[in-house]
């Protein structure tokens, strides 16, 4: 059941993520009026294209359905973490939060392999992380 309710919200994030490039303009709807005017251009008049009203009304209510579906019970332990520098709360879907993450080369049997290693933090502490010994910041 742990494993469905992963997939799941994996699932709403990225739907969500999906949403907020649209409302930023980088929108992919076929509603939308980017998309509006494609028997003009065979025409060879050169419209405007404006992402505004058309979708966005509709991208701003998507994703507060979606964060409200995020805030449910059972998807509080994937959502809220500890920050592991100041040991807060976190919430992964907020803006003030990133990941920080490390990497570190490994070489085995003459070939040359990349250790990742990140976590999420504020934005705030990003400036007090310390790099682990033999970590470089990616």
């Amino acid at each position: 059941m742990a494993k469905n309710e992963r997939e799941e919200y994996c699932f709403l994030t990225d739907k969500l993520e999906e949403i907020e490039w649209a409302l930023e303009g980088k929108c992919n709807d076929i509603d939308c009026d980017k998309y509006m005017y494609k028997d003009l251009l065979k025409k060879r008049y050169k419209p405007v294209f404006e992402h505004n009203f058309s979708c966005t009304k509709k991208l701003k209510s998507e994703k507060e359905a979606l964060l409200r579906i995020l805030s449910q019970k059972e998807y509080k332990n994937y959502r809220f973490l500890k920050c592991k520098v100041c040991n807060k709360n976190l919430d992964k879907l907020d803006p003030k939060s990133k990941i920080v993450s490390f990497t570190k080369q490994i070489t085995e049997k003459g070939e040359v392999y990349y250790q990742w290693n990140g976590f999420w933090i504020h934005k705030n502490c990003a400036k007090r992380v310390k790099i682990p010994k033999g970590w470089v910041k990616s």
